[in-house]
């Protein structure tokens, strides 16, 4: 029993010392924070967590492979959401899609992100969702960023009015170790 406490301390410090980016954004209704490690030179996971006021929350894991192209750097992949709505029904998915981030120069960056989730990976109620998420960062230092961005989360249901679980402007912060 202490030999397996052992190797999983071990496991989630190995996870840590990869922790490359913190992220957490937030307006009047809205907290959102993600943590990405990077697995290896082209591979990343991320974790995130939404929660909204008026509409739940939400989970995520995206595992990414990633590549960079001078001041361009892209990510794509698969990433598994739960939600559990307010106004709305509960469930699970699998979207597929990625992030994009540019270097602008003077320590000026676009990131955008897009996921989409057709109804044969979605499960629960849901049948379906997309999101999208737009900011422009600035580089306090290296390892300080500020953004303001946008997001768009919208579910989609059979039997239900689709909903939209997260639709506005938000301020955030980025930590690198």
């Amino acid at each position: 029993m202490k030999s397996r406490f052992a190797v999983f301390s071990l496991g989630l410090m190995a996870l840590s010392a990869n922790a490359t980016d913190i992220n957490v954004g937030i307006n009047d209704d809205v907290l959102s924070a993600d943590v990405e490690m990077n697995l290896n030179k082209s591979a990343n996971l991320v974790l995130g967590y939404i929660y909204s006021d008026d509409d739940g929350h939400a989970v995520s894991a995206a595992a990414h492979m990633t590549h960079n192209a001078g001041i361009h750097h892209f990510e794509i992949g698969p990433k598994f959401s739960h939600y559990w709505a307010k106004q709305s029904q509960n469930g699970s998915l699998v979207s597929i899609g990625g992030r994009y981030s540019m270097d602008l120069g003077s320590n000026i960056a676009l990131k955008t992100s897009a996921y989409y989730a057709p109804s044969v990976l979605s499960f629960g109620d849901i049948d379906g969702q997309y999101e999208l998420d737009g900011r422009i960062q600035f580089q306090l230092n290296p390892a300080l960023g500020l953004f303001v961005g946008y997001r768009n989360i919208r579910l989609q249901y059979d039997h239900r009015r689709d909903s939209t679980f997260d639709n506005g402007f938000y301020i955030g912060a980025a930590a690198r170790f």
